[in-house]
């Protein structure tokens, strides 16, 4: 009885071979495998019977199968009797020495760069055409992928697809929500401070505070802002302040403030441009 196709692979691509076989039986193609239709007792014609009365020849392509005395043989038995052959490249290998010569125009289909596509064509080549919508299981790809030699291409490709539309989601937050709470767009776009971490030195009645800070977007004129730091004690107490232009901010120091006491708990902040408008205001807590 004769069979669609005959799949011709090497022992360790026997993985893949199973796959094909069953992915060729989920879409009613007959196939003829050796693991499956051979015992250790049958004659070795048995294989040469099944070339010849299947109606094309499956070459599984790979760094293992290229120099096999076994497959070589098999692929000239079906070369020899016309048998249409297809070839079905796993790793990339190209053709070389005795399947070279014997194949000197073969049909070639790769099994990547999209396993699940490749599968389909070869699925639609071997029925010729007679399957339009091939069913390929998911529970095969991973057989496929292991020896995809895109493999990592596609899955920086995966999550690069994934990876772009987050950031662009991040960004949009971040520059529209975030960033702009509680402020005002002034003419050099969106100006901000805030403090990151307060310094105090000193003994006795004479400390130093060093307040250090970050901006966003400082702007060239930086006389046209003002900054108003006040401390405070833990009764809420005003001990200190201090009115400067955002000129002053320099080296990641907003200001520098010399006081008889260390009880500050707390710094209030407010950034404005000359007409008073608040751009940012922080209350930040000494730790």
């Amino acid at each position: 009885m004769g069979h669609e196709v005959f799949i011709c692979y090497d022992e360790r691509d026997k993985d893949i071979a199973d796959a094909i076989y069953h992915i060729f039986d989920k879409n009613d193609i007959s196939s003829w495998m050796k693991s499956r239709e051979m015992s250790l007792i049958d004659p070795i014609d048995k294989i040469t019977t099944a070339i010849e009365e299947s109606d094309s020849f499956l070459l599984i392509l790979s760094k293992n199968s290229k120099d096999a005395n076994y497959v070589i043989t098999e692929t000239d038995i079906a070369f020899s009797r016309e048998i249409p052959i297809v070839i079905f490249n796993i790793d990339d290998t190209k053709l070389r020495g005795n399947l070279e010569f014997i194949l000197q125009n073969p049909t070639e289909l790769n099994s990547f760069p999209n396993c699940e596509i490749q599968l389909e064509d070869l699925v639609r080549k071997i029925s010729n055409m007679r399957i339009s919508n091939p069913q390929v299981d998911s529970e095969y790809m991973g057989v496929f992928e292991k020896r995809n030699p895109r493999r990592m291409q596609n899955i920086i490709k995966k999550y690069t697809k994934i990876a772009i539309p987050v950031i662009l989601v991040l960004l949009f937050i971040y520059f529209v929500i975030v960033l702009p709470a509680g402020q005002k767009t002034t003419d050099d776009g969106i100006f901000a401070m805030n403090i990151t971490h307060v310094d105090v030195s000193g003994a006795g009645d004479n400390f130093k505070y060093v307040v250090h800070g970050e901006s966003y977007n400082l702007p060239i004129d930086k006389e046209k802002y003002f900054m108003n730091i006040k401390f405070f004690d833990k009764d809420d107490t005003l001990v200190y302040e201090i009115n400067s232009t955002a000129d002053e901010f320099k080296s990641g120091i907003i200001c520098t403030g010399y006081l008889k006491s260390d009880n500050v708990t707390h710094i209030g902040f407010r950034l404005t441009d000359l007409s008073d408008n608040e751009l940012c205001r922080e209350d930040y807590v000494m730790n």
